[in-house]
């Protein structure tokens, strides 16, 4: 079911300007929240969950071994989010390192080896098989000669919910490969969006991204009163702090609204 929503919660959804959109479902009472969810919007740094689902689906097939290790080469360093572009080339690290660096604090170099190796038809058949239909993946991070041909990657907060939720309930891939997944979520570094106003006894398991005029975060919130899936994604709410403040406080209000329902 779709619930009440608090005022506070539609100031939020629409702001003086930009959009938002809202994808978000307490897992225990099955309370949902909706706005905006299927509006497909660039992804941003998003699209590193679906290749993540990709990358343990061929591990979990053989056709790829997480702990070979991975030489990065000096013309792998792109611009953008994460730290390898920042150490000396030649770095071993193994794949399954490269996985939950893409995703902690969302290296693009990372990201990049895990696409070549992968493939992007590959990586776009297992979301078309996910049925997260508003989901594309167009180019590898920070590919400026595709971004002027017009290629980008897209998805929604609906999509993102899907993926997130799978994860949850342990039926992404596999339930190990869902396994590693939230594990990579849980060692995220950058908590200025969903984990920021809520409490210390709140576990956040989550993934940003920022591109031009989106900022956006998914995740899963685990506290007393449960999980709460939930994927807020906007753009062109400016200034960009209040992007980031919308987020966090929608996180708050709906973690209050599914602990004041017992």
């Amino acid at each position: 079911m779709t619930d009440a929503y608090p005022p506070r919660l539609v100031e939020l959804l629409n702001p003086p300007t930009g959009l938002v959109a809202l994808a978000a479902r307490h897992v225990e009472s099955g309370r949902t929240w909706r706005h905006n969810e299927h509006v497909i919007l660039p992804s941003a740094s998003l699209i590193k969950l679906p290749i993540l689902a990709a990358f343990w689906e061929t591990v979990e097939a053989g056709g790829l071994d997480p702990g070979e290790r991975v030489s990065v080469p000096a013309e792998a360093r792109v611009e953008g989010t994460g730290v390898l572009k920042a150490l000396a080339p030649g770095l071993q690290p193994t794949w399954s390192d490269l996985a939950t660096l893409m995703i902690s604090v969302s290296d693009n170099v990372a990201t990049n080896l895990v696409i070549d190796r992968l493939g992007m038809d590959a990586i776009q058949a297992w979301i078309d098989k996910a049925g997260l239909g508003e989901t594309r993946l167009e180019r590898r991070m920070m590919d400026r000669a595709a971004m002027s041909a017009g290629r980008g990657n897209w998805t929604s907060a609906a999509d993102m919910e899907t993926l997130t939720s799978a994860i949850v309930a342990g039926t992404c891939v596999t339930g190990e490969a869902s396994r590693q997944m939230r594990r990579a979520l849980e060692a995220q570094q950058i908590h200025d969006r969903l984990p920021r106003r809520l409490g210390d006894s709140v576990r956040v398991a989550n993934k940003t991204g920022d591109f031009a005029d989106v900022i956006h975060d998914a995740g899963i919130v685990t506290w007393t009163a449960g999980a709460l899936v939930i994927a807020v994604l906007t753009q062109g709410v400016r200034p960009g702090w209040r992007a980031m403040d919308t987020i966090a406080e929608i996180a708050a209000v709906l973690t209050q609204a599914c602990a004041e329902s017992g």
